[in-house]
């Protein structure tokens, strides 16, 4: 090489260097003091996303919220539906409510703000270089760290109690699968999808009908529910119906078989029918004639006082 092309091609090295230098914050700069979870949907747009589309992202303004709460006037449901930062609490103690920023819901910092004012992570290979300096903190993926919140209503224990197929390892494999992010690195879904996502509520439960010589049945099993069905708020009901078709061929109205509900504190005179995983539901049905023909759906409401027309059909299947 020519002495004036290498002096050349060393000048234009050093010039380079200088510029990446120059836009690359210094490795000693101060990191990012996150004080709200707006700041985070900057970076993580990927996530942001999934998260706005979510019920955590609703938890404080999701109208059937308000109306179940008596719009708040209940005020130990701010707690879980508004939470300060799960991390500064212990493994599985109940949270307190914060008091800003309550309509962004269960947000960023709900989960991955550390008591030392840091970000939390699951990553093992987190950017400690980025602005928010992420540092692993494992139980951000425990299952206590879900309890704080999802186990008012004994989700948690009912999971621990689960059979050991159903459990899985815990909440993540079911409500925060795998996905990739920017770049194909490998992260989890931020969409927390739960009792109102109607494929997770298919893969939830079997339905099945038919007839012996008892007569016609119908059983339900929770076969993929790492916890009773359904679980959580105490709001949320699944009811089993049965209808039967005419001599004209035409179907009846649909009539209540069951209820699995967990009620209320002050509901006294209702009890406990949730169906626990593994376990299954079955009952003869009273047809009109031993051979009418039926259907059998399961509905899923969000509020027990929902019409049918309402409800979420998880299942249908038909009795010849």
């Amino acid at each position: 090489m020519k002495p004036a092309a290498f002096v050349f091609l060393l000048i234009a090295s050093l010039g380079a260097f200088a510029l990446v230098r120059l836009l690359l914050p210094p490795s000693g700069h101060e990191a990012l003091q996150v004080k709200s979870s707006r700041q985070c949907l900057e970076c993580h747009a990927g996530v942001a996303s999934e998260w706005e589309a979510s019920q955590h992202r609703k938890a404080y303004e999701n109208p059937e919220v308000r109306k179940l709460s008596k719009d708040f006037q209940n005020e130990e449901c701010i707690a879980c539906h508004a939470p300060r930062p799960v991390l500064s609490f212990r493994p599985g103690e109940r949270v307190l409510a914060r008091q800003s920023e309550r309509g962004l819901g269960v947000d960023c910092l709900s989960c991955h703000l550390t008591p030392s004012g840091g970000v939390a992570s699951a990553n093992a290979a987190a950017a400690s270089d980025a602005p928010c300096r992420p540092q692993l903190t494992p139980r951000i993926s425990s299952v206590d760290l879900c309890a704080s919140c999802h186990n008012q209503h004994k989700t948690v224990e009912q999971w621990r109690a689960a059979p050991p197929e159903l459990k899985k390892t815990g909440c993540l494999d079911c409500h925060m699968p795998t996905a990739y992010r920017e770049g194909g690195r490998l992260g989890r879904a931020h969409e927390f999808h739960g009792g109102h996502n109607l494929a997770m509520l298919q893969a939830a439960v079997t339905l099945s009908a038919g007839r012996d010589d008892q007569g016609a049945w119908v059983e339900l099993i929770n076969d993929g529910c790492g916890h009773n069905f359904p679980t959580d708020e105490r709001s949320r009901a699944a009811d089993l119906q049965v209808r039967w078709q005419n001599a004209d061929g035409s179907f009846g109205g649909w009539q209540h078989i069951y209820r699995f509900r967990d009620p209320y504190r002050d509901e006294t005179d209702l009890t406990n029918t949730q169906l626990p995983a593994g376990e299954t539901y079955r009952a003869i049905l009273e047809a009109p004639t031993p051979e009418a023909a039926g259907e059998v759906r399961l509905l899923y409401r969000t509020n027990p006082f929902l019409p049918d027309d309402e409800a979420a059909e998880v299942d249908r299947v038909s009795l010849p």
